[in-house]
């Protein structure tokens, strides 16, 4: 008997040979297309060590890391989607920024210090290079304040925090010159929230040490957030635990017990101490009562007897 349908099943087999001779074809043009630019930074250009971190987030790679982690699909086959997707999006939404726009991906406030690159949750940003407004600046000086101010904001309101590195790379400066920039402005009272602030990692004054000097000069607390950009609850655990380094300061505990019992770390706990000697005046008085309210003789106590028996000498007993 003649089958009618093996015609049909003949065709389907064809155009699924012919799918899969295709398929490759398509997928190393695109990733030609794709992975040009990359290539020339990379390769062509010699990128200093310092950079490497800041040109390796890239959204193709995010894509990628989604497909391995999340459907378990062969790295070719994470390769080729991730390359195919980032195709559309350059041809359907690469005009949805607005003028002097672009996209960085930035590495996720909420990543904590010693993450590898490729492993780090990359938040996409957009981040405006150049505005209007920067036209009224008197100088070039204050252009690159305002700059810098402008896109570290734009990343942390955004959930992202930007490195010095990516800051230099997207304004054109050196690392040397953006450090230099941060700190003028830090001394001015100006808080910037890049990645090493914010996490401690490396040297400086860290943004709880800023914070907590607004506290201690009388700001409230909804002046700070304003100023800072952080969270209530954030800048209350900030002023608790600085309450307990100043109480526990005073009752004669030395740095590794300090760090024992509050589970800071040395960095925090010498700023801290910077700060009580800084403001131990009458001045601020106020405030240093309010700090000592939070933790009283109670507190001491109870701290004592969670963290073991003490001799004489305020030494815990080995």
């Amino acid at each position: 008997m003649f089958n009618i349908r093996s015609p049909k099943k003949r065709l389907v087999k064809l155009n699924v040979w012919t799918w899969k001779l295709k398929y490759p074809l398509l997928t190393d043009c695109l990733s030609t297309l794709v992975t040009k630019t990359l290539l020339v930074a990379l390769v062509v250009l010699k990128i200093p060590k310092e950079y490497l971190s800041t040109f390796n987030r890239q959204l193709q790679t995010q894509l990628y890391n989604e497909l391995m982690q999340d459907y378990s699909f062969p790295r070719a086959v994470c390769r080729s989607l991730s390359e195919l997707f980032m195709s559309y999006i350059d041809l359907y939404f690469s005009s949805q920024r607005k003028e002097g726009q672009i996209i960085f991906h930035g590495v996720s406030k909420d990543v904590p210090p010693g993450v590898p690159v490729n492993e780090m949750n990359l938040v996409s940003v957009i981040i405006t290079i150049y505005d209007p407004e920067d036209c009224k600046v008197k100088n070039q000086r204050e252009l690159l304040d305002k700059r810098i101010m402008r896109i570290s904001n734009e990343a942390h309101t955004q959930g992202a925090l930007l490195t010095q590195a990516d800051i230099a790379i997207l304004l054109g400066e050196s690392t040397k010159t953006i450090s230099r920039h941060i700190e003028a402005l830090e001394e001015n009272g100006e808080l910037v929230p890049t990645r090493g602030k914010w996490k401690d990692i490396g040297p400086g004054v860290s943004h709880k040490k800023r914070i907590l000097e607004l506290y201690l000069k009388g700001y409230e607390y909804t002046e700070i957030e304003r100023k800072t950009q952080h969270s209530g609850e954030a800048i209350m655990r900030y002023v608790k635990d600085f309450a307990r380094i100043l109480v526990l300061t005073e009752e004669g505990f030395e740095d590794e017990e300090l760090r024992i019992i509050t589970g800071l770390s040395e960095k925090t706990i010498q700023e801290y101490k910077e700060l009580i000697e800084t403001y131990s005046t009458e001045e601020y008085q106020e405030r240093l009562d309010q700090l000592h309210s939070i933790f009283g003789k109670k507190e001491i106590s109870r701290m004592n007897t969670e963290t073991g028996p003490k001799n004489s000498s305020g030494r815990w007993r080995r």
